[in-house]
């Protein structure tokens, strides 16, 4: 891309980027929340001490216009907009438990959780068609989406082990480590082994503050005891 050129957003299938969308204009308003998760214990105190136990998946909401009008073709933005619901359906219905593809946002520079990426899944769709040919193709749309991090599937992961909703994550402060994490968490030190296992770590020494860590669900914890 040279310097005269405009970085494009685009969304697109993680596993199969042949099947995306180039917005034909920028978003001009990118909205992000996320939920931060603490633990409050009961106490008689006015002020019951906070313990930071992690945060939600990022949601991030944006506008895209589609607009063909005058270009030609016969298919106006209808690819575009079949292109999005399919990400809204199973992916391989052949596969039990299976879901909607996951997602991998790009535009240029822009950043979230320090990445240029936003990885995730189609949470919200909404298509409001505007203009439409004589014979009902739309030509012009403004879409309104919007898309739900997951994190990545560690290493070294039992795919029969509890399920990711049952688990919660954690973000690595300066001063922890895999120890610390687990005997805050679980009452045992010895639990960073499971910790590790879990998010495919070989050298728990080699962490930097800030990594997000998915944490075993004490069900697990117990099966691995045994």
């Amino acid at each position: 891309m040279t310097g005269a050129e405009r970085a494009l957003a685009v969304l697109a299938e993680k596993d199969d980027t042949s099947k995306k969308l180039v917005f034909h204009f920028n978003p001009t308003t990118i909205s992000f929340t996320r939920a931060v998760q603490y633990n409050r214990s009961p106490t008689q105190a006015n002020d019951p001490p906070v313990q930071f136990t992690g945060a939600g998946p990022t949601s991030m909401t944006l506008q895209v216009f589609l607009d063909k009008v005058g270009k030609g073709g016969t298919t106006g933005i209808q690819p575009e907009i079949d292109q999005l619901v399919s990400w809204t359906t199973v992916a391989d219905v052949s596969q039990p438990g299976s879901g909607p593809p996951k997602l991998i946002f790009t535009w240029g520079v822009l950043s979230i959780n320090k990445e240029t990426t936003l990885v995730g899944y189609l949470e919200n769709l909404k298509v409001t068609c505007e203009m439409f040919d004589r014979n009902g193709l739309p030509l012009r749309a403004t879409i309104d989406l919007t898309l739900k991090s997951a994190a990545e599937e560690p290493k070294g992961t039992n795919p029969t082990s509890g399920s990711e909703s049952s688990r919660r994550r954690h973000v690595l402060r300066r001063e922890e480590s895999l120890h610390s994490v687990a005997h805050s968490t679980f009452g045992d030190a010895g639990a960073w082994r499971a910790i590790a296992e879990l998010n495919g770590i070989d050298d728990p020494t080699r962490l930097r503050p800030g990594r997000e860590l998915l944490l075993p669900d004490v069900s697990e914890l117990a099966a691995g005891a045994r």
